[in-house]
């Protein structure tokens, strides 16, 4: 006689071999999670990121050392905020064998927190002037201050603080000036040099005109007074000859002085 399998047995046996494999497909989503979390930074710009996209690289001195991952927009309800979270996952520094000085240095866990406090900033750089893509860099610049954004959803992940582009700084450097005003108070000297040029310009012709027949009558004047100049130059030539000759001839007759010029 045929025997009938034991239903329960066999429920029980296809609830444990589903429960065992829950378990194995939940750990391996973790693991998942838990290694996607490794490397993985965040950090939020006080600026436009546009040109910035998921794949974006991330340097450190010239060198790539990761990707950007991902990018959010995160709006606060109570006061219309928007902050723009963005993740970069950083590859390891150099040499990460266990033995290395890099492995030594990359297995303190507060190796970021350490580079941060020492000025390790990050500020949007161009990456193509042609397409405007933009890249994150990773700079050293201790006397900044570290601001850091507190965001629940993002606590599980290393910040490193950031600071304004060198296009953005410019820009407020700009702002500082006050362009604007500079800008308006042109207009205002170009708008009296409008109203007022009509009135000088026939004054500064007539002053040109007038200066001209004077410097006129003033060459002409000097055109007589060194004819003038001239003429008494040569009589004063002539005298001059003339006193050379009569000092020659004493000295060869100092008698004249006193029997006169022979022939007279």
């Amino acid at each position: 006689m045929k025997r009938e399998p034991n239903k329960k047995a066999v429920g029980l046996f296809l609830i444990i071999g589903f429960a065992l494999l829950a378990c194995l497909i939940g750990q391996s989503v973790l693991h998942k999670m838990s290694v996607d979390k490794k490397g993985i930074c965040v950090m939020y710009f006080n600026e436009s990121i546009q040109g910035l996209s998921e794949g974006s690289p991330v340097v450190f001195r010239g060198v790539e050392i990761g990707r950007v991952t991902r990018i959010r927009l995160v709006a606060n309800p109570e006061d219309l905020k928007f902050q723009v979270p963005v993740y970069a996952r950083l590859k390891p520094i150099g040499n990460m064998g266990p033995d290395s000085i890099w492995g030594k240095i990359w297995k303190k866990d507060d190796l970021l927190d350490t580079l941060v406090k020492r000025g390790l900033r990050a500020r949007l750089a161009t990456q193509s002037y042609l397409t405007g893509q933009l890249m994150i860099e990773l700079v050293m610049l201790p006397n900044s201050a570290a601001e850091t954004v507190q965001e629940a959803n993002d606590a599980d992940f290393p910040q490193i603080p950031t600071v304004l582009s060198r296009t953005e700084e410019i820009s407020k450097g700009l702002d500082k000036l006050q362009v604007r005003e500079i800008v308006a108070q042109v207009n205002n000297i170009t708008e009296l040099l409008g109203k007022e040029l009509p009135i000088l310009l026939p004054a500064l012709a007539q002053s040109a005109q007038n200066l001209d027949k004077t410097l006129g009558k003033v060459a002409r004047s000097s055109d007589v007074t060194i004819s003038n100049l001239n003429k008494t130059l040569v009589d004063i030539s002539d005298a001059a000859k003339s006193l050379q000759n009569l000092t020659d001839y004493l000295e060869r007759h100092p008698e004249a002085l006193i029997k006169g010029k022979k022939g007279n």
